[in-house]
């Protein structure tokens, strides 16, 4: 228990939170806080939330459709699917513009009025 709470100092005391402002400052409008709730129990494939679906803590396989796939890769799917839901996504979530998936996602200037 000390251990735990010697490491949640030490992470505080890393100002994870001037992270966040100064990659708003860096990135205006292109970052989006995500609340993590229940993405790890959560299958990307068919949206089943269970803490049986964790099966081990690099291994998620959902109790009802069977799909399996490595639990952080799962998280990171239904992460992204939060994050571009207001976005058009086809179901192989892939954004509908295609641009090389070496490039940075630009920023749309903005309008003059």
């Amino acid at each position: 228990m000390r251990q735990k709470a010697v490491l949640n100092r030490g992470i505080l005391a890393q100002g994870w939170g001037l992270l966040v402002q100064r990659l708003h400052h860096k990135a205006p409008g292109r970052v989006e806080k995500v609340n993590p709730a229940y993405t790890s129990q959560t299958c990307s494939a068919c949206g089943h939330v269970a803490a049986e679906n964790r099966e081990s803590q690099a291994v998620f396989r959902c109790v009802a459709c069977r799909h399996e796939a490595n639990a952080d890769v799962n998280a990171a799917i239904n992460i992204a699917n939060t994050v571009a839901a207001g976005r058009a996504v086809n179901a192989r979530r892939e954004t509908a513009v295609l641009v090389s998936e070496k490039r940075e996602p630009q920023q749309a200037p903005p309008s003059v009025a």
